[in-house]
């Protein structure tokens, strides 16, 4: 099982990860690394379609977050992790139930944005420099969201 480090004690982490992507790329988050698994081909078909949303979009790793219901979540942060390109956009793809992403940034107010079934968000990386984002627990929620979150690794 996965965990976390949040002020040093470990909790599990609330949903579950998957990558893929370029050889020898790896996610490092709360004291995790998570090595890249070959792309698959429906994934290479999405890597394209994201491409289509930014310029920028020379895409090499896919983190997959798979929420089971609204007990799943992930806290507030930033892609700010050391193997991410600081200056690349992130294109996600949300599949299944709406969920709701939560972006602060102090002295302003948040902003709510319904992820549907189907639905992209574009980040800039000013967007991630200057803003906290999260997707909270929503006790209502019953069924499965699975998000494919295209980025740029070192």
């Amino acid at each position: 099982m996965t965990t976390v480090v949040v002020f040093d004690k470990r909790y599990p982490v609330p949903r579950k990860v998957s990558a893929y992507g370029d050889k020898n790329l790896t996610y490092t988050f709360s004291g995790n690394t998570l090595p890249t698994k070959p792309l698959i081909p429906i994934l290479i078909k999405i890597l394209k379609e994201a491409k289509k949303f930014l310029k920028d979009g020379s895409f090499n790793y896919i983190l997959i977050n798979r929420y089971k219901d609204g007990q799943d979540k992930i806290e507030s942060h930033r892609e700010n992790e050391t193997d991410m390109d600081p200056n690349s956009s992130i294109v996600t793809f949300s599949f299944g139930v709406e969920r709701t992403m939560i972006f602060k940034r102090p002295n302003f107010n948040s902003v709510k944005i319904p992820l549907k079934n189907g639905s992209v968000l574009a980040m800039k990386p000013s967007s991630n420099e200057f803003c906290y984002h999260e997707i909270p627990k929503e006790k209502r929620i019953k069924d499965v969201r699975i998000s494919l979150k295209f980025r740029k690794n070192l």
